[in-house]
């Protein structure tokens, strides 16, 4: 498969030709205008696929994909996407390759958890690894081989004739393989409880996959664990059954506390592609930074949310006027409105952005409205930088904020941001 690069909320060109099948129709997966919309140019044959504020690895169709990058430099977007309580979509039909990471949180694992959900799709349709065992046991049924000398020594010595020992092969699905699975669903859907996941559908397919496992014994010491990986590194997994190396890996990482990077490529391990809508994600992110710093506002400082809490009637009532005011956050202390805020995930911001964020903060009567935007790399000014003031006899203060979500110390960066903010309020008496 060929894969493009491209920028969120940049266009691609494609050549018509490789998205055309023979009689004009147009071979493009049905989940493609999720992600991008679609311009034909006729002067270059070309179509023009255009980028939302989503990034990730996504299939145009079985012979190309594209590999969108964030439009800013992005570290430890694991982190970013933990603290705005978001999640990686995982694109089921299609996997990329990744590097493995120590970073590990809850994130991470309801990603790699869904991933291992899509894998075991393949054992519902090829049905679990079966081994010929030899076992060995008394019985009055005889099947297998009668085991003579040991019959005599510990049946018939004692009268017990109606027995014997015999051995036979068993074809059965409790080897350590399927071991390996079934302890790991059983680790993930008590996990999936324990951190509160609101993943409930993910948690049911995990417990109807565990059901297939009820024929295999549960390893509790996970002692099948070296002759999995031994088998695995020795290469002597059969040709029809390699899917169960990809879902050992997966399981191996879950039960080992491993995660895997989302920031940069790899080739340690494939799973399912992930999609990100960035636009949404930086602006949960910036609220819950500045929540996770509750500390240092005063006890009467309320941090709303303008879509949900927060939200109020855009025009003062009673009024014929409809709409809400829902600014992204919301600094009030007491019964007084200090601070209106939007993330605006763009690299400048537009007059309808600053119109916007006045018009909120008139309508909260708050005199201070700031827009956060991603710190582009070729910035090189402040942090926070005073646009002006907006009216007179209630005047309101318009700056914007450059968020260096590149920082190697992401966690200062986010205490910096609310220590900003801080210092914005006015000073109680």
């Amino acid at each position: 498969m060929r894969i493009e690069q491209a920028e969120e909320r940049k266009e691609i060109d494609i050549p018509i030709s490789e998205i055309v099948q023979e009689g004009g129709k147009l071979n493009i997966l049905p989940s493609v205008k999720n992600y991008f919309s679609i311009d034909y140019k006729p002067k270059n044959d070309m179509l023009s696929l255009v980028a939302g504020a989503f990034i990730g690895l996504i299939p145009i169709n079985n012979e190309l994909a594209i590999e969108i990058k964030p439009k800013f430099s992005i570290s430890n977007l694991t982190r970013i996407v933990a603290v705005a309580e978001d999640n990686f979509n995982t694109l089921s039909f299609f996997s990329k390759e990744y590097r493995e990471s120590e970073d590990f949180c809850p994130v991470v694992f309801e990603f790699m958890t869904e991933c291992l959900a899509n894998e075991l799709q393949t054992l519902e349709l090829e049905g679990l690894l079966k081994d010929y065992l030899l076992k060995k046991e008394e019985t009055h049924k005889i099947r297998g081989r009668i085991n003579v000398n040991d019959s005599i020594k510990s049946l018939w010595s004692r009268g017990h004739f109606n027995k014997a020992s015999v051995s036979y092969f068993d074809f059965t699905p409790d080897n350590p393989f399927n071991r390996l699975i079934k302890f790991t669903l059983k680790f993930c859907i008590e996990e999936l409880s324990l951190i509160n996941s609101s993943k409930y559908s993910l948690r049911e397919s995990l417990i109807e996959y565990y059901s297939m496992f009820d024929s295999v014994s549960l390893d509790h010491g996970l002692h099948c664990y070296d002759e999995v990986f031994g088998a695995i590194e020795s290469d002597k997994i059969t040709a029809l059954r390699k899917y169960y190396v990809n879902i050992c890996e997966i399981c191996r990482l879950i039960v080992n506390g491993t995660g895997v990077s989302f920031d940069e490529d790899g080739n340690d391990l494939e799973l399912n592609s992930f999609t990100l809508d960035m636009a949404s994600t930086f602006e949960k992110y910036l609220l819950n930074s500045i929540r996770l710093h509750r500390d240092l506002f005063s006890e009467n400082t309320s941090i709303l949310d303008g879509n949900k809490e927060g939200r109020k009637k855009f025009y003062n009532q009673p009024s014929i006027g409809i709409g809400d005011a829902k600014p992204d956050i919301i600094l009030k202390e007491g019964d007084k409105y200090h601070v209106i805020a939007d993330a605006k995930y763009k690299i400048k911001t537009k007059d309808s952005d600053r119109y916007q964020i006045i018009s909120h903060a008139l309508s909260y009567d708050a005199n201070i409205a700031i827009l956060i935007l991603p710190k582009d790399e070729n910035y090189s000014g402040d942090s926070l930088v005073k646009l002006g003031g907006v009216g007179s006899k209630f005047e309101v203060e318009v700056y914007e904020y450059f968020y260096n979500l590149s920082s190697d110390d992401l966690i200062g960066e986010e205490a910096k941001l609310s220590q900003t903010l801080l210092s914005l309020l006015p000073v109680s008496n």
